[in-house]
């Protein structure tokens, strides 16, 4: 079971022993030729590196760091544990329904 830092009693629940989930954003710049890091779910996490691995050594600094500095007053110890998964996101195209339908050619559907 693992509860999302940015849900509500996040820390609460941490506290208890619940696995907190941060979401981390990465895309690779062709620009600049580094990959970048990004998280709604920590203030401050922007990291860029030129390969994968070193940003991720980066990551598990930085979460420990964010975590400590963000809320000192309500911790009194931080202890991270970073593990990464990989998952698949897929665009899917909506056809607009107000469009008009193109017309079938006359062949379509007949045999030869």
């Amino acid at each position: 079971m693992s509860y999302p830092l940015r849900y509500p009693f996040s820390w609460f629940l941490a506290r208890i022993g619940i696995t907190i989930t941060i979401n981390i954003n990465f895309i690779y710049d062709d620009e600049e030729n580094v990959f970048v890091a990004t998280s709604r779910d920590i203030q401050g996490l922007v990291l860029e590196a030129e390969n994968f691995n070193t940003l991720k050594k980066e990551i598990e600094e930085a979460i420990h760091n964010l975590l400590i500095l963000g809320y000192h007053k309500s911790l009194p110890k931080v202890s991270t544990d970073v593990i990464f998964k990989d998952h698949i996101v897929l665009k899917i195209a909506l056809t607009n329904p107000c469009s008009p339908k193109k017309k079938p050619s006359p062949n379509t559907g007949r045999g030869l």
